[in-house]
């Protein structure tokens, strides 16, 4: 029987405590158990017969008194288990042994962080690559997200090939699957009843969310019958770039800010076309919701999309203005390419579950455990 320690003190909001409530939610292991270590976020994630939660609400109530918990203390909790888990992937220790966890490509890829200005946010993603790979080469084995990430890591640094390793995809809630709408031509739609368009994610460098918005503005010129929704939380220094390129749209683009859980399902359901224009994903969960939303997707060529989406979306290069216009014209014109690809998004779609993710990851964790006690 192994206890598995899963440290949570950096996995307070967003997706990764998504991601840790469903593995844990859905574990299904017979004789380990699991113990989590964090604040009171961990109340978020539904009670298990053989999970427990080390809360510590006096440590986490100001920055001071976790720093000091998690230079001071966290290691010899750690070491109370017999194998952890540290989702966040900055913790590193030559005497825990533990398995880390890659969740972020701009702490590695170059040229997507000087997206950035030079700015506390530059300098910290230049930081936690190289806390995250120190973190990495002490573990006793890495978990990747995309075969992309992997490969990238791995050839930037050669010594980590040497280290054990998997691929594990991030699972869908059940709650954005939808079958694929019957598709339309164009010429049904009309000012009051358009082809509804949505792009989820934060605004931000790296998103591109101003040419996706040009793109809209030059086929709406041309009489398409189309609208955008923008969907997802600003990051405060691309506000004045982003709110310009709105100007002159109100009656067709709409941005809607961060919305709640539930909204966002409905989002999915509403929309006839999604575009997703990143050009630095680890493992792009959102391009997964719209797969399962039966949605017929403009996707940007970058990092792991490919990888993810395959042959079920059509392709573009969100950096170049003239690439997303091209794409979504030809999407709008050809009804027949949008039903094909949404068909084919959804039904790679059913190879990404929570159950699948838990599955996974816990017996990786196990193979690592049994490869420790065996020494």
């Amino acid at each position: 029987m192994y206890k598995i320690h899963i440290d949570a003190t950096n996995i307070k909001a967003g997706g990764g405590l998504t991601h840790l409530k469903k593995i844990v939610e859905n574990n299904s292991l017979d004789n380990e158990s699991i113990n989590l270590i964090g604040g009171n976020w961990l109340n978020a994630i539904d009670d298990r017969k053989n999970v427990s939660k080390d809360i510590y609400a006096k440590e986490f109530s100001n920055i001071f008194n976790q720093e000091f918990f998690k230079i001071f203390k966290l290691k010899s909790i750690l070491n109370k288990g017999t194998i952890s888990f540290i989702p966040g992937g900055t913790f590193s220790s030559k005497i825990v042994n533990y398995i880390s966890m890659s969740q972020n490509m701009l702490v590695f890829e170059k040229d997507e962080r000087n997206r950035f200005p030079k700015s506390f946010t530059w300098l910290r993603y230049l930081l936690l690559e190289k806390l995250q790979v120190k973190s990495f080469k002490n573990s006793k084995g890495v978990i990747y997200i995309s075969e992309y990430a992997k490969n990238y890591i791995e050839n930037k640094y050669p010594f980590l090939k040497q280290k054990k390793s998997t691929v594990i995809y991030h699972g869908i809630s059940d709650d954005f699957r939808q079958k694929p709408k019957t598709q339309e031509n164009i010429k049904q739609y009309s000012a009051t009843k358009p082809l509804k368009i949505s792009y989820v994610s934060i605004i931000n460098y790296y998103k591109h969310q101003w040419n996706v918005i040009e793109a809209v503005k030059k086929l709406k010129s041309e009489g398409f019958s189309i609208s955008l929704d923008l969907i997802g939380p600003m990051y405060e220094p691309v506000r004045e770039k982003f709110e310009s390129s709105l100007i002159g749209t109100e009656s067709y683009i709409y941005y809607k800010g961060k919305v709640d859980y539930e909204e966002m399902s409905n989002t999915y359901k509403k929309s006839d076309l999604f575009i997703f224009a990143s050009t630095c994903e680890n493992m792009p969960n959102i391009l997964v919701e719209a797969m399962s939303a039966g949605l017929p997707i403009l996707s940007s060529n970058y990092g792991p999309m490919p990888e993810i989406l395959k042959d079920g979306g059509i392709y573009m290069d969100p950096t170049i203005l003239e690439s997303i216009y091209i794409k979504l014209k030809e999407m709008l014109l050809d009804e027949k390419l949008r039903a094909q690809v949404a068909q084919k998004a959804y039904q790679y779609s059913q190879d990404f579950s929570w159950e699948k993710t838990s599955k996974e990851t816990f017996a990786f964790i196990k193979e690592v455990a049994q490869e420790i006690k065996n020494k």
